[in-house]
């Protein structure tokens, strides 16, 4: 089972990169995370030819069984991941995430943020076709959230995080068994 993740900031060690990453060491074994790097690549939504970083978004999601977003709590969506959901929304996409399970966590400082942020990336993704399951993290984001091995220490977030990652998994899985089955046919 493929699951594609996308950190949504751009800052070199992004609390939300590292949010990511701990995300990863919670999957089942089953699951392969492969975190999708071109997002400082994209550009806003245009006529004309697909950008070659769009391109290589949209292959990549339409080979995975479904889709991680971590975001920063704003009162807007970071620019260049609006920029990317726009294309993935837009029809020139071919619908790569109608009915695939996206796990959208935010976390930010203060709870309102995280909300905003849910809600923004909810409509955006609903406009796929994609199935959402989201977490609120109310947390300071701090390197003090992490053990040595990158693993999430607050028992609360991990809960959290584990229960938006239990239903992707399961919807993941199950897509991956039919689209299995049918290639076999």
């Amino acid at each position: 089972m493929k699951i594609v993740g996308i950190a949504g900031s751009l800052r070199q060690g992004a609390y939300v990169r590292r949010l990511l990453e701990a995300m990863s060491r919670e999957l089942p074994a089953t699951a392969e995370l492969v975190i999708w790097e071109g997002l400082d690549q994209v550009p806003p939504l245009t006529d004309g030819a697909l950008p070659r970083p769009v391109d290589e978004l949209y292959h990549t999601l339409a080979a995975a069984d479904g889709m991680l977003v971590t975001a920063p709590g704003h009162s807007s969506l970071p620019a260049q991941l609006g920029h990317a959901l726009d294309w993935v929304a837009s029809r020139r996409a071919g619908a790569v995430l109608v009915g695939k399970p996206v796990g959208l966590v935010t976390a930010c400082s203060r709870a309102h943020e995280a909300t905003w942020t849910q809600i923004q990336l909810g409509r955006a993704l609903g406009a796929t076709g994609a199935v959402v399951y989201g977490a609120e993290i109310v947390v300071t984001p701090a390197p003090s959230h992490f053990d040595a091995d990158g693993r999430l220490t607050d028992p609360v977030c991990r809960a959290k995080i584990r229960h938006v990652l239990e239903e992707v998994s399961s919807r993941s899985m199950a897509r991956s068994r039919v689209n299995s089955a049918l290639s076999h046919t």
